[in-house]
């Protein structure tokens, strides 16, 4: 069992420009001090190493790719990544990702910001659920 766990989630239609943020919603559940929702970002809170499970339901404006990137401080996560090419406008798209973070702590404890970004094109999100373990 891990020593934090939380689970986020949204199904309220959003509109998210292209490079937007996606705004992940609610605490639904949340376990320990390690993960907490900040605005629009997943705070991790101590050293160690952090699943990260997220899904995306999308709508695009248009035809064409549509791409949801995981961010850690500002800066994209390895293959942290979901891509699909829409055919239509209202095309529905579903995305997920899921990676392994990890807050290094050479000095005490520190933190970050996980945040999604959308790419691509202009989207409708209606659902969200990002779920996060500290293992």
């Amino acid at each position: 069992m891990s020593k934090s766990a939380i689970y986020v989630a949204n199904n309220t239609a959003q509109n998210v420009a292209v490079n937007g943020l996606i705004n992940p919603g609610t605490v639904i559940r949340r376990f320990g001090c390690n993960l907490m929702l900040s605005g629009t970002a997943i705070n991790t809170n101590g050293c160690g190493y952090y699943d990260i499970d997220a899904s995306f339901v999308v709508a695009p404006t248009a035809a064409g790719n549509v791409t949801v990137t995981m961010f850690k401080d500002g800066i994209e996560v390895p293959g942290a990544t979901a891509s699909e090419t829409a055919t239509a406008a209202n095309d529905i798209v579903n995305l997920s990702i899921s990676a392994l973070v990890r807050e290094y702590c050479p000095c005490g404890d520190s933190s970050s910001n996980l945040t999604f970004v959308l790419t691509g094109t202009a989207s409708s999100v209606t659902n969200v659920a990002i779920v996060g373990e500290k293992l």
